[in-house]
């Protein structure tokens, strides 16, 4: 039997059911959909399928009603009930956390011995996100433990990527399991370089199971990435650890807005390292590694001018470690680049500065502010704003008015044209404004400062 969507990629269902119909008669399609047309029905009907489910109507009685009604036009084939769940897919429902117990009398015939360990490997990892050996790998620890008549071991995957295993044994064979999942593990480490499992502590009460799970298998399993030479990881029972402290995401930030592109790297520095030696899992790791990372390059891209280059290039490297001495070695030397681009870039914009005095020089006699230059030379208001304060040790239109000034001392001083005139030649359209401007520059009104200068 096939359950198929009405709306798939590639095909549809009503091509897809021609195409089964005509190549696979005797297999029984059952169609999905969230429409109720009739003339999808119709067609999917006449090209074979068994039968048609509504997506808003569907419901495990109606599903099972449904392949009921399939599984009698295949000849010879009987769909059986099963009445009790599986061991396997209870402790999935508890590990997981979708049930809080086990039911002791269902699995007194099963686990007959005193004490339980849980084993974890987390199989992406292993196959580095290929999942083509998925199930090999998990037939190779079936394969090895069915030699050991002694145990009692269930193995299943949970989150479909975690292959769990639960033993139960004898107190007396303790040393002799951790020997056995020690030869296993090693075994499956020489055909897959990133295997790495987790062993919890010991216990005796069943149900236990979850709280194991929780406390020593999931905090350690993704840790792989920071035991090069070790493949199989024995967790203490009773260990506990806090969360990882917060990153100071706004005061990072307001480093960066405010250009202090050192001490912002600093900060990113500092808490990846931390993060490393707390042993933080390898994609949380890696992922806010680049955020960061991120952000840096976006606020310093005025000043390096390769934002986008520069991402792709990190990102990628970062990426390519698969070992914690590969990341911090590639860490440390990006964060390098960082700061010797920051430098070089200083230099520069340095040049930029300079670039806009001269305009200004030059353009002072119209009518300009601070958004017209930005754009210009191709800055944000806010950034030229912060920056051109932080290296002229002046801001904008301060620094503006003491070149006009400047130059209306000059034609006061040297020619009769009338005040009001030389203020509009010197870029203010307002002669009062005029006036309170260069009094507070020069301590003196238009007129007394051209007195003087008639006297002298």
């Amino acid at each position: 039997m096939v359950l198929a969507d009405i709306v798939m990629p590639v095909m549809d269902g009503i091509e897809f059911s021609e195409i089964l119909g005509k190549k696979h008669p005797e297999i029984q399609l059952i169609i999905l959909s969230s429409y109720d047309k009739f003339e999808y029905v119709k067609t999917t009907l006449l090209n074979g399928a068994s039968d048609y489910i509504l997506k808003p109507t569907l419901n495990p009685e109606n599903l099972l009603k449904t392949l009921r009604k399939a599984a009698e036009r295949i000849p010879g084939f009987r769909l059986q009930a099963q009445n009790d769940v599986s061991y396997k897919a209870q402790l999935e429902r508890v590990l997981l956390g979708f049930k809080d117990r086990l039911d002791e009398s269902v699995f007194a015939n099963l686990f007959k011995n005193t004490l339980y360990r849980l084993f974890a490997l987390n199989v992406k990892d292993c196959l580095r996100g290929s999942t083509n050996d998925i199930f090999s790998v998990k037939r190779m620890v079936e394969d090895f433990f069915a030699e050991k008549e002694e145990y009692v071991v269930q193995v299943m995957f949970l989150q479909e990527e975690i292959l769990c295993g639960v033993i139960n044994y004898r107190v007396k064979d303790d040393e002799d399991v951790i020997k056995s999942l020690d030869e296993i593990s090693q075994k499956i480490r020489r055909i897959y370089p990133f295997a790495f499992f987790v062993v919890s502590g010991n216990f005796s009460n069943m149900q236990e199971i979850r709280m194991f799970y929780q406390k020593n298998i999931l905090p350690e399993i993704g840790k792989g990435f920071y035991y090069p030479e070790k493949y199989l990881y024995i967790a203490e029972a009773d260990k506990t650890r806090e969360k990882p402290k917060r990153f100071e995401f706004e005061e990072y930030t307001r480093e960066l807005s405010d250009k202090q592109y050192e001490k912002a790297l600093s900060m990113f520095q500092n808490y990846i390292q931390y993060l490393c030696k707390y042993q933080i899992e390898e994609g949380k790791l890696k992922n806010l590694t680049k955020n960061l990372l991120y952000n840096y390059l976006m606020e310093t891209e005025k000043i390096t001018g390769k934002s986008e280059e520069l991402r792709e290039r990190f990102f990628r490297e970062i990426e390519k470690t698969q070992w914690v001495n590969e990341f911090t070695e590639t860490f440390s030397r990006i964060t390098g680049d960082l700061a010797l681009l920051i430098e070089e870039g200083k230099g520069a914009e340095d040049d930029v500065i300079r670039h806009i005095k001269e305009y200004l020089e030059e353009h002072y006699q119209e009518q300009l502010d601070l958004s017209n230059i930005a754009e210009k030379f191709n800055f944000s208001y806010s950034y030229l704003s912060g920056y051109f304060s932080q290296t002229v040790k002046e801001g904008f239109s301060g620094y503006l008015n003491r070149i006009r000034i400047r130059h209306a001392m000059e034609y006061l001083s040297g020619s009769p044209l009338p005040i009001s005139q030389i203020g509009e030649m010197v870029g203010y359209t307002e002669h009062s404004y005029f006036c309170r401007v260069f009094k507070k520059i020069t301590s003196e009104t238009p007129s007394e400062y051209r007195r003087r200068m008639k006297r002298s």
